[in-house]
């Protein structure tokens, strides 16, 4: 209970980074704000004792910083390296199993490291809104359950659903009228 006002505080942090940076155009910084909160993260599922989390966004924070140096060099990185990450989220799983609800955090990581690695910011806001809606149950279960997690995951997915109708959906609808 000596930490559940510490990671609210964290979560609200989380939030505003996670919020904004699905409403950005530019993948770099998407990439720069997801990392910077995933660490938020890392620190909240430490202090909850939910290890399986805290080791695949500890991937997840790698990843972005990953991904984040390829686009910076106007590079794609190879299939081998998305092989490599989708291998290290099973593994951390796999090593870190506490329960059945360890196998949340680990479709929500596949599925983000599959979207991030496409070059079409689409696939990422779509992966991050199945990876969101894990992470809601997740972050609601144990004790103290992560409640501005949870939060900032229901906004995320409200983000990112609204980012899919700017940039995706009302971008096709425009195409489709011309």
């Amino acid at each position: 209970m000596e930490n559940f006002v510490l990671i609210q505080v964290l979560g609200i942090i989380t939030l505003i980074l996670f919020v904004i940076s699905m409403q950005l155009r530019k993948k770099e910084s998407f990439l720069m704000l997801q990392t910077i909160g995933t660490v938020l993260f890392v620190i909240q599922y430490i202090l909850t004792g939910k290890i399986t989390g805290a080791v695949l966004f500890t991937i997840a924070v790698v990843r972005g910083l990953v991904y984040f140096y390829y686009k910076k060099k106007n590079l794609k990185p190879s299939v081998i390296v998305l092989i490599i990450f989708q291998a290290a989220v099973f593994i951390g799983a796999f090593l870190t199993w506490q329960n059945f609800l360890s196998i949340i955090p680990l479709i929500s990581s596949a599925a983000r490291t599959w979207g991030t690695w496409q070059d079409d910011m689409k696939w990422a806001r779509r992966t991050s809104l199945l990876g969101q809606t894990c992470m809601i149950i997740y972050n609601l279960t144990g004790s103290p359950p992560m409640l501005t997690g949870a939060l900032t995951e229901f906004c995320n997915c409200t983000s990112s659903l609204i980012a899919i109708w700017r940039y995706d959906i009302k971008k096709e609808k425009k195409k489709q009228n011309i």
